[in-house]
């Protein structure tokens, strides 16, 4: 015993990520691709599992692992496993879909920039790369002890020299290989705290925009001068991570002070900014003095209808000589918005009440507050009268004010119906992901037909121009189906794998 012993040609875990010089020529297998030199392991796993099972090894040998069979055979398992998982999970298509669907859990941006889902794309690299090498290298000391374990004798040399000194410990010494390569990434993407949720790596970063975030910047010699330098454009401009939009949320509410609703949880996907509601204080103030001067307010709910245009108008006629109008419109504004709560629960008839109220919770004011808005315009219900001179009259929807009342709906209706341990439940939040992509299933086919037989359509669709697509998605799936598909899913849904379809992801 003791004759073969790991050790590896290089030292890795003393070299510092920052040093070029040593880093940059030791990732040179990278650089044809993260997975070329990761296929290594999937080749010895394979391999071990061939050579433990053939006739060539005595019963003599065989005996000596006979106990563990089946937990090396899981173990070798477990590697191929893995491997196949990260080589899915770093598919570019894949991680840009992730990237896009993540997006406002890490920025406070109206729209999308490629540059930070750039940053989104390599830290999901990293995190995919982080718990394969966690999961490869724990199978690999496994197999290296347990055959490490069995004396060394005439009979089981030539077989030990087979298993440890050309599968095992090669394998090894890539674990150790792709940590300096992890060490480097987490160097580039100014990793400031991970953790591991269900064996899975979760990390946070600092965004930088001097710098373009693709694999190849691992190589560059010139990090430490652009990731000390301050970017001209961000100073005043707030962008958040993870943790810094982190927030303790209170049991009883999710109103933080009048202006600022924030229902956000403990967990990484509540923590987005689609869970909070800013509202700008002083517009909010002129349009309640606007409110207050209308000339009538349209109060009607659900879609406008021709046949009840009169007794529309007297209504109007009405409210114009009512003295309380803010009381009035906040009261309408209260059966709207459990108005569309409704419709929305329509698209989900399976969900219990609580998992309905969830997924509202989940889906998030902005959401909501989106599908409101598309149906007011529709509808032509909730917009105010006024006066803007003598003969002059405008029609206008007092936005902030709306969100405004919203606040207290969403806190009233939805927030406190939750317990804390209910609005973070990974398994409530996957069971909506999962009817999402039901959702999904169910219409693709009708809408991915209707989009090949149209040209633009088909071209937009080619091209992958979401943008383009949008307005018809929302007609053809309506404006809540397609709020929900975009929610959980991400703007990419469109590409999914849908069975039974030609037009899909991968096709």
């Amino acid at each position: 015993m003791g004759e073969f012993v790991y050790q590896s040609e290089v030292n890795y875990a003393e070299i510092d990520a920052k040093d070029n010089l040593r880093v940059i020529p030791l990732l040179e297998p990278f650089k044809k691709g993260l997975m070329r030199p990761l296929e290594g392991h999937i080749l010895n796993a394979d391999g071990l599992r061939k050579y433990l099972m053939s006739p060539t090894i005595g019963p003599e040998i065989r005996s000596e692992f006979r106990l563990k069979s089946k937990v090396i055979e899981d173990e070798l398992m477990a590697i191929v496993r893995a491997y196949s998982e990260l080589e899915r999970d770093v598919q570019p298509r894949q991680l840009e879909m992730t990237a896009q669907r993540d997006y406002y859990n890490y920025f406070n941006d109206h729209e999308m920039e490629q540059g930070k889902l750039e940053f989104i794309m390599l830290l999901k690299t990293y995190e995919h790369l982080k718990t394969f090498n966690n999961i490869v290298y724990k199978s690999w000391k496994f197999l290296q002890s347990t055959f490490e374990d069995i004396k060394v004798t005439s009979t089981t040399r030539s077989f030990l020299e087979q298993v440890l000194t050309f599968k095992i410990y090669p394998r090894l010494e890539l674990c150790e290989l792709t940590d300096l390569l992890l060490r480097r990434l987490a160097y580039i993407l100014q990793i400031t705290t991970e953790e591991e949720k269900n064996d899975r790596v979760v990390a946070r970063g600092k965004y930088t925009s001097l710098l373009k975030y693709s694999f190849a910047a691992i190589y560059r010699d010139d990090l430490e001068k652009i990731l000390t330098e301050s970017p001209p454009e961000n100073k005043g401009k707030k962008t958040f991570t993870p943790q810094e939009i982190e927030s303790p949320v209170t049991e009883d509410s999710c109103i933080k002070d009048p202006f600022f609703l924030d229902s956000r949880g403990q967990e990484l996907f509540n923590q987005s900014l689609l869970y909070t509601l800013k509202i700008n204080p002083d517009r909010q103030r002129m349009e309640e003095q606007k409110i207050r001067k209308a000339v009538y307010i349209e109060t009607h709910i659900g879609a406008e209808e021709t046949a009840v245009r009169q007794d529309l108008i007297r209504k109007f006629i009405s409210q114009a000589k009512s003295k309380n109008r803010l009381e009035e419109y906040r009261k309408f504004l209260y059966e709207y918005f459990d108005f569309v709560k409704d419709m929305i629960y329509l698209q989900v008839n399976q969900f219990s009440p609580l998992e309905k109220t969830l997924l509202l919770y989940h889906l998030g004011p902005v959401y909501f507050l989106k599908i409101v808005l598309h149906f007011m315009r529709e509808g032509r219900t909730g917009f105010i009268h006024r006066h803007l001179r003598q003969e002059q009259m405008i029609r206008e929807l007092p936005f902030e004010h709306l969100k405004f009342i919203l606040k207290d709906w969403w806190n009233e209706k939805i927030y406190t119906q939750l317990s804390r341990n209910e609005r973070n439940s990974r398994e409530y939040y996957q069971k909506i992901v999962e009817a999402a992509k039901q959702i999904w299933q169910r219409e693709a086919p009708k809408t991915l037909e209707k989009i090949t037989r149209d040209p633009a359509l088909s071209r937009a669709y080619e091209i992958h121009d979401v943008r383009f697509l949008k307005k018809f998605l929302e007609q053809d799936l309506s404006i809540i189906g397609y709020s929900l598909l975009i929610r959980f899913l991400g703007p990419d849904f469109i590409y999914m794998p849908v069975l039974g379809s030609k037009k899909a992801l991968g096709s």
